[in-house]
């Protein structure tokens, strides 16, 4: 017998809160790409580790029972196996020409594509409240961040345009492509995708500069805890809150910098930035009540008559 079938969270507020730990989580990617940058790794090694971990994450997830649950969502996986590879790519060139916090104000565009989106698809009601939410959270994120910080590179500000687009779209396909998968096989095909072309072209395209010990710890953290468990906690909780909803929470991302500056950093943070972080948390709080999808499908992971 297979491995049993992964079903969302039966709540909302769970659904919120597989969200959040995943936003603290991605959080701390950009502090470790700029560690391990900074200790001789070139984008190409980072890309190149990050999806060599995939890989063996993708093959402890990949059985019969989780990949029959794909049969029929051929489009979205696809879809989701092409943003695996173009997402990580895009944001990390965007790092190498600008800093972290700088990508990051630009990159939060995202939040408000995916909503417009789901509103003009119809999976939600854009409600003055629900934009009310959305607007909150995206001058939360402005705030927190401040004003860029260092060279503002055309190039870069590109690459990170078209990050956000790459992530909102995503959101939007991923909402409707996870009925009826298991997460893990949605995850471990879309990994698989991702090592398959990263490893190769990201050193080929990217360098393959090694970094001293503190650049490999550095490069860990960014494939196990900011991509791996991330993902893992934003898929299941993208299953049930629908992708308007988890992206205003997922901007606790922002917050999660903000502290994370002044435990690793001892920056302390302006009373702006806490202003900004404090709506990040109530825009987040209030995100699964005030968007509302127009249908509920109770974010079931497995067919009608599949064991889980």
């Amino acid at each position: 017998m297979g491995s049993p079938l992964i079903r969302a969270p039966q709540g909302l507020r769970t659904a919120q809160a597989f969200i959040a730990i995943s936003a603290v989580l991605y959080g701390t990617q950009g502090v470790f790409a700029a560690i391990a940058y900074a200790h001789g790794s070139s984008v190409g090694t980072l890309l190149a580790v990050r999806a060599g971990l995939f890989l063996v994450f993708a093959l402890f997830l990949l059985n019969p029972t989780r990949r029959a649950t794909i049969a029929g969502h051929r489009g979205p996986v696809l879809y989701a196996c092409a943003t695996s590879v173009a997402g990580p790519a895009l944001y990390f060139a965007a790092l190498q020409r600008m800093d972290p916090a700088t990508v990051t104000l630009v990159a939060f565009i995202y939040p408000a594509l995916t909503v417009l989106g789901a509103g003009l698809l119809r999976r939600v009601h854009l409600t003055w409240q629900s934009i009310g939410i959305t607007l909150i959270t995206i001058a939360g994120v402005a705030l927190a961040i401040g004003s860029p910080v260092g060279n503002v590179d055309v190039v870069g500000v590109v690459l990170t345009l078209l990050f956000a687009g790459v992530v909102a779209s995503y959101f939007l396909v991923a909402e409707k492509g996870l009925e009826g998968v298991d997460p893990l096989a949605w995850l471990g095909v879309t990994v698989l995708a991702a090592a398959i072309v990263l490893i190769p072209g990201g050193l080929l395209l990217g360098g393959h500069d090694l970094p001293d010990a503190t650049g490999w710890l550095a490069l860990l953290g960014v494939a196990l805890i900011a991509s791996i468990a991330a993902s893992l906690f934003q898929t299941l909780g993208l299953m049930r809150l629908g992708s308007a909803a988890t992206v205003l929470v997922a901007a606790i991302e922002i917050a999660t910098v903000v502290v994370l500056t002044y435990l690793a950093l001892g920056e302390r943070p302006s009373p702006i930035a806490l202003l900004g972080a404090a709506l990040i948390v109530i825009g987040a709080a209030l995100a699964p009540t005030a968007v509302r999808r127009t249908v509920d499908t109770g974010g079931s992971a497995v067919k009608p008559g599949a064991v889980a």
